[in-house]
C-alpha cells in the first residue's frame, strides 16, 4: 500500500473545512451548506490533484545520527518546560483551548484528567499496531471517487445534525473558529494525550517541530555542497538562542520554521533539478503549512517572481518553471478560502502597513532585535558568516537563500508585526544556514586538533546565549523565566480545596490566563468563572459587578503586568482600601500577585 501526497492533503482539508466547522458563519442555513459543499469540492480537487504522484516521506534517516544531540537539548530545556506558562502571552491563547477541551471532556465524563496518558497510550499503541499490520498485508486505499462521496455524505450528515442540536457552536464562535487555522489549535492535543495535561506537553510539541526543521536545515546544507559534523550543526541550530527559545514556549512558530524550511527546501532542490516531484513536494509542505500560520501566503508570493526569474536565467528549463508555477495554484486553492473569509470578517488579517516601507527606523528594526535578542558575540559572527558566504559561495542556492530571506524580511517588516521575534523568525533560517556554511568550511580547513576546541567554544557560546543569558529581549531563560506568570494555578488549587460545587469566581481580565489552569487542575466545568471586563472598569464597577452576579470571590492582579490597558491592580488596591470586599487570600510568585477577595463579614 503507497500513501500518496494526494491523500494527505485530501484529509487535511476535510479536517481543516468540513469538520473544523469554517463554513458556520452568521449567515442563513442555506448559504452555510452551500459554503460546506463548496469546501467538499474543494478537498475532492485535493485528491485529484498532480500531488498523487509523490510519495510522503515518511522517515528521517538524519534522526539516527542526531538523537544524542537531541536529548542534550532536550536535557537543557526540560528545566523551562517546566516552568508556568507567562500570562498575557500567546502561550496561553494557544495551549489553552485544546486543554479546555479535554478539560471539559473530563469532566463531563466523571475522569480524572491526570488518567488521559493511561487511557491513551495503549489506545495509541494498537491503532498503530493495526495500521502496521494492514500495510503489511498491503491493503489498498478506497478508490477516490468512493473517498469524496464517503466525505460528501459524513460532511452534509454532520451538517445537519449540527442544526439540530448545536455541533459547531458546542465547538466554538465563528470568531475563535477562524483566529487560527486548525492545525495551529489542534497540535497540542495529541501532545496532552500522550504526556499529560501539563506545561511540558505543548513545549515539548514546539520542541519536536524544531527537530524535523534541524534536518531540513541539515537537508540544506548537503543540498549547498556542505558538510558540516551533523551533530554539531543540529546543536548549533537547537541552541540558536531565537530558535531555542521557541523550543522552549507554547507559541506556535517553531512549526512556522519547519513549514518554511521544508518548503524552501523543495524549492531550492526543484531549481536545481528541474524535478517535478520535488515541485509538488514544496506545494504539499506549503499548502499544509497554511492549515497551521496564514503566514506561508508570503512565501507563496515569494516563489512567483523566483520562477521568472528562473525563466529567464535558464530558458532551456522553462516547461520545468512553468510546471512549478502551475503547482503554487493548490497551496493557494486550499490556503486562500481561511484567509479571505477571516478578512471578510475582520478576525484576521494581513495587518500591512505600507507606510513601514518608508520607514528607515522601522524597517532595520528586524536587523537591531537580532543583537538585542542574540547578544553582540553571536550577531557579529552572524555578519561575518553572511560576509563570507556572499563572498565565497556565489551559487544558484546560495541566491535563493538570501532571496527568500531578504523577500520574508520586507514582508514582515511591512506589517504590525514588525520588531517581534517569533514572527521574523523565518528570517533567521538563512541567518543560521549562513553561519552553519561558514562553520562547516571552517572545519574542513582546519586541522582537527584546532577544529574541536573552536566547535566546543561556540557550542557553549551558544548554550550560554540560549540558557542562561539575562533579560535578553523577547526570550525566557532560567533567569527571567518567571517573567509575568501570574499564579492562577494557586488560585485554582485553591478553589479545588474549599471543595465546594457551584462556586462563581469573577476574575475581570483582558486575557484569558485562567482557562489552561482550571483544565490541568480538573476544575474545567466545575465552577462558574467570569471574565468580563466592562470598558471604563473601576473599583465602583468591580464591586457593583460583584454584587449583582452574586460571585462568591473576586480575583485580581495584585501587582503591574505588562500589557494591560486598565490598570487592575490600582483598583484591587482601591477596592482593599475602600473596604467595600475583605481580602481572602494573596497568591505571590516571583512578585507576580494574584488578590481574592470575599464578601466581608457582617
Amino acid at each position: 500500500m503507497k500513501v500518496r501526497l494526494n491523500w494527505a492533503l485530501f484529509l487535511l482539508t476535510a479536517f481543516s473545512y468540513i469538520f473544523y466547522p469554517v463554513w458556520h458563519l452568521p449567515l442563513p442555513w442555506p448559504a452555510q451548506w452551500a459554503l460546506l459543499n463548496f469546501f467538499i469540492l474543494l478537498s475532492a480537487a485535493a485528491l485529484y490533484s498532480p500531488l498523487g504522484e509523490v510519495s510522503p516521506e515518511a522517515s528521517f534517516p538524519e534522526l539516527k545520527e542526531l538523537w544524542p544531540a537531541v536529548l542534550l537539548a532536550a536535557a537543557a530545556s526540560l528545566f523551562l518546560w517546566l516552568t508556568p506558562l507567562p500570562t498575557g502571552a500567546d502561550d496561553q491563547s494557544h495551549a489553552g483551548p485544546p486543554a479546555w477541551l479535554l478539560g471539559r471532556a473530563t469532566t463531563a465524563l466523571g475522569l480524572d484528567i491526570r488518567l488521559l496518558p493511561a487511557l491513551f497510550l495503549p489506545l495509541a499503541a494498537i491503532t498503530a499496531a493495526a495500521a502496521v499490520g494492514l500495510y503489511r498485508k498491503g491493503m489498498e486505499l478506497p478508490g477516490r471517487g468512493a473517498a469524496v462521496l464517503g466525505l460528501a455524505a459524513a460532511g452534509n450528515l454532520f451538517f445537519f445534525a449540527s442544526l439540530r442540536f448545536g455541533l459547531a457552536e458546542a465547538i466554538g464562535r465563528f470568531e475563535t473558529v477562524l483566529r487560527y487555522p486548525p492545525l495551529a489549535k489542534f497540535l497540542y492535543l495529541p501532545a496532552y494525550l500522550l504526556l499529560g495535561v501539563n506545561e511540558a506537553a505543548p513545549r515539548a510539541a514546539q520542541f519536536f517541530l524544531l527537530v524535523l526543521a534541524a534536518v531540513y536545515l541539515l537537508r540544506l546544507l548537503k543540498l549547498m555542497k556542505a558538510g558540516p559534523p551533523p551533530r554539531l550543526a543540529y546543536l548549533l541550530a537547537a541552541f540558536f538562542p531565537t530558535f531555542f527559545n521557541l523550543g522552549t514556549s507554547a507559541e506556535l512558530e517553531a512549526g512556522t520554521v519547519l513549514f518554511f524550511a521544508a518548503s524552501i527546501f523543495h524549492f531550492m532542490k526543484a531549481a536545481a533539478t528541474g524535478e517535478r516531484e520535488e515541485f509538488l513536494k514544496c506545494a504539499f509542505w506549503t499548502a499544509a503549512g497554511f492549515f497551521y500560520k496564514q503566514l506561508l501566503l508570503g512565501l507563496v508570493l515569494s516563489f512567483i517572481p523566483a520562477l521568472a526569474a528562473l525563466w529567464l536565467v535558464y530558458p532551456q528549463r522553462r516547461e520545468a518553471w512553468l510546471y512549478g508555477l502551475k503547482t503554487l495554484a493548490m497551496p493557494l486553492l486550499v490556503g486562500l478560502p481561511f484567509i479571505l473569509i477571516s478578512a471578510a470578517y475582520g478576525i484576521r488579517n494581513t495587518a500591512l502597513v505600507y507606510e513601514y516601507l518608508y520607514d528607515p527606523a522601522i524597517m532595520t528594526l528586524n536587523l537591531k532585535v537580532i543583537y538585542m535578542t542574540c547578544g553582540a558575540p553571536i550577531t557579529a559572527l552572524l555578519a561575518a558568516s553572511a560576509a563570507y558566504v556572499l563572498y565565497r559561495r556565489r551559487n544558484l542556492e546560495t541566491a535563493l537563500l538570501l532571496y527568500f530571506s531578504a523577500a520574508y524580511y520586507l514582508m514582515i517588516s511591512a506589517t504590525l508585526a514588525v520588531g517581534f521575534v517569533r514572527h521574523a523568525q523565518p528570517f533567521y533560517i538563512g541567518l543560521v544556514l549562513m553561519l552553519l556554511l561558514a562553520v562547516s568550511d571552517l572545519a574542513a580547513a582546519l586541522p582537527g586538533r584546532l577544529a574541536k576546541p573552536l566547535a566546543a567554544g561556540l557550542l557553549a557560546l551558544f548554550v550560554f546565549q540560549s540558557v542562561f543569558a539575562k533579560n535578553p529581549y523577547q526570550r525566557r531563560t532560567v533567569f527571567n523565566y518567571h517573567g509575568n506568570s501570574f499564579p492562577y494555578w494557586e488560585a485554582v488549587e485553591y478553589f479545588k480545596s474549599l471543595n465546594r460545587p457551584g462556586l462563581k469566581i469573577y476574575a475581570p481580565m483582558e486575557v484569558e490566563p485562567s482557562h489552561y489552569y482550571l483544565a490541568k487542575h480538573g476544575m474545567a466545568g466545575k465552577l462558574a468563572w467570569d471574565r468580563d471586563l466592562p470598558p471604563g472598569f473601576s473599583a465602583e464597577k468591580a464591586a457593583r459587578a460583584f454584587r449583582d452576579g452574586a460571585f462568591d470571590f473576586l480575583l485580581l492582579p495584585y501587582s503591574p503586568f505588562a500589557g494591560l490597558r486598565t490598570d487592575l491592580p490600582s483598583i484591587a488596591k482601591e477596592l482593599e482600601a475602600a473596604g467595600a470586599l475583605c481580602r481572602e487570600k494573596l497568591f505571590d510568585y516571583h512578585g507576580n500577585k494574584l488578590v481574592l477577595f470575599k464578601p466581608c463579614a457582617e
